[in-house]
């Protein structure tokens, strides 16, 4: 099930980087795993299905905190508010497939816990905003919220290119 989750996310990601109609953009993104802690680098692509709609598969890995990596698959749609020339809005929902990797820790005395994974499946809320720097490219702010057994919010910032 993991691994068809898996293939369904780069699919969709794929798909969102290489489509042949609508505008398509490439976000590099970092940020902050507020609950964990950690810090995380990721991977957008955009699509406009219409001038308001867009999807917005991403894939971000969180770097180790307390023997604890995480990798997030997601799959958001957006609707876009025009605000002014060069700046927009947009409320986000979406699914994701949250999955944390727990290294094992030698507690001493010969005795180490096992290494294990942690895969868990949410949904996102959140918003953001984009403002042009060029015509071709623009920075990004997100703010997202995973609902899960495991809830956690995600602050990030980007760059992104349009093609």
């Amino acid at each position: 099930m993991k691994k068809l989750l898996l293939l369904i996310a780069s699919i969709a990601i794929f798909m969102g980087v290489n489509a042949q109609t609508g505008t398509k953009s490439l976000l590099l993104k970092a940020g902050y795993q507020t609950d964990y802690k950690r810090f995380g680098l990721g991977l957008e692509g955009r699509y406009n299905i219409t001038d308001n709609i867009r999807l917005a598969p991403d894939v971000t890995f969180f770097f180790p905190k307390s023997n604890t990596t995480g990798l997030d698959i997601n799959l958001n749609a957006h609707y876009v508010f025009e605000v002014q020339d060069g700046l927009s809005i947009y409320p986000l929902a979406g699914i994701g497939v949250i999955n944390n990797r727990v290294s094992s820790v030698d507690l001493g005395g010969g005795v180490k816990t096992e290494s294990h994974g942690m895969t868990d499946f949410g949904f996102n809320l959140g918003a953001g905003a984009s403002y042009d720097l060029s015509d071709n490219s623009y920075a990004n702010f997100e703010f997202k919220y995973t609902f899960q057994d495991w809830d956690c919010a995600t602050i990030m910032v980007g760059y992104g290119v349009r093609f």
